[in-house]
């Protein structure tokens, strides 16, 4: 059994049930488990791994040692989804006392898709503020807390050690066509719908926060998707994610009318590729949503993508080598802009993201 798959059968028993009745750790040596462990952590799924670990009984000391290990990483995750959603009660609470609504989008909100939400793993706080970008900063500000410029789409700032992202724009508008059309209908679904999805506090005086409407997920997780598929890869994390989304949610979204806004943004066959992976190699039934899945090589392609390791950058942040080794993995990339960007100029988004590092090379 390969790395991957053990993973993946820990998860689906956790997430979904699934159990073969076996002893998951009886075939496997130290070194081996300790691979398997540390590619769960890479996926961002080792606290769903230790999970079922959990319920298996360990003879082998040096088995013991291993996953005594990866368990004070795993514990440190769970801390930091507490610690996350606290921070997040007070910004709340802050935001309301200036008469702001915010709408957590990513990690804090697909936690609450697993059967515990310490569970998945996150480390970011992103959230909108229904156009009140500019006040909010004014709110952090007012706490001490200092935003910085990113490149687009949002501001960054760093409460109590945890990095806080505020969408004025919920996709990046500047470097992608089908993001604009994505972005705009993400922002009406927000005034629209925006309100009806309430995030719930222990404490009940947070009762202006809110989470992406089903609709706006279906558009939002499917192209952040596509997006880090593009820039780096998928972690196993986001596969679960999205199948965890359509088994709660299917039923209440609108998925004619997102099959044509995938299409018109320029991915008419990603989402469906992975839908295929989904059912091929995660090995679920995804028969409530009608995404047909697509099993082909480019499939095949983007699942040998998601299980390899890519090699991180081994050279000196912004130094020449470092932005020679970026451009290079950018080129090779090519085939996965197509999948996703279908009708965008490759080479337009490489020249603007290198004027976008030079720029913020020059100004510090």
């Amino acid at each position: 059994m390969t790395q991957i798959d053990w993973i993946i059968e820990r998860c689906n028993e956790v997430l979904f049930g699934f159990s073969k009745g076996q002893d998951p750790v009886s075939s496997l040596n130290t070194q081996e488990l300790d691979r398997n462990l540390a590619e769960a952590s890479r996926h961002g799924m080792l606290p769903l791994v230790m999970e079922s670990l959990s319920k298996t009984k360990l003879s082998d000391p040096e088995i013991k040692k291993v996953v005594l290990k990866w368990y004070g990483a795993c514990e440190q995750s769970k801390k930091n989804y507490w610690k996350c959603l606290g921070l997040m009660e007070q910004l709340a609470l802050q935001f309301k006392k200036a008469g702001l609504d915010v709408m957590f989008l990513k990690g804090a909100t697909t936690a609450q898709l697993y059967p515990e939400p310490q569970l998945r793993v996150f480390g970011d706080i992103d959230y909108y503020m229904f156009g009140d970008s500019d006040k909010s900063v004014q709110v952090l500000k007012d706490m001490g807390v200092e935003t910085e410029e990113y490149f687009n789409h949002h501001t960054q700032a760093s409460f109590n050690g945890v990095l806080l992202e505020n969408h004025y724009d919920f996709l990046d508008r500047d470097n992608h066509r089908g993001n604009l059309l994505l972005d705009d209908e993400l922002k009406r679904l927000a005034n629209v719908e925006g309100h009806r999805y309430p995030f719930k506090f222990e404490n009940t005086e947070a009762d202006n926060a809110y989470s992406l409407s089903p609709t706006m997920n279906a558009i939002f997780l499917m192209r952040h998707m596509a997006i880090h598929f593009f820039s780096e890869s998928v972690a196993l994390r986001m596969l679960y994610d999205w199948a965890l989304f359509q088994k709660k949610y299917a039923d209440e979204v609108d998925w004619d009318k997102m099959q044509k806004l995938y299409k018109k943004s320029g991915m008419p066959a990603f989402p469906r590729m992975i839908q295929g992976i989904l059912v091929s190699k995660l090995g679920l039934d995804m028969s409530d949503c009608p995404i047909q899945p697509i099993y082909n090589a480019t499939a095949d392609r983007i699942w040998q993508s998601i299980i390899e390791s890519p090699e991180s950058d081994p050279y000196k942040k912004n130094s020449v080598r470092f932005l020679l080794y970026e451009a290079r993995v950018f080129v090779s990339n090519r085939w996965k802009h197509q999948l996703v960007f279908e009708n965008e100029s490759y080479w337009t988004l490489f020249f603007s993201y290198t004027w976008l590092y030079i720029k913020k090379i020059i100004t510090g």
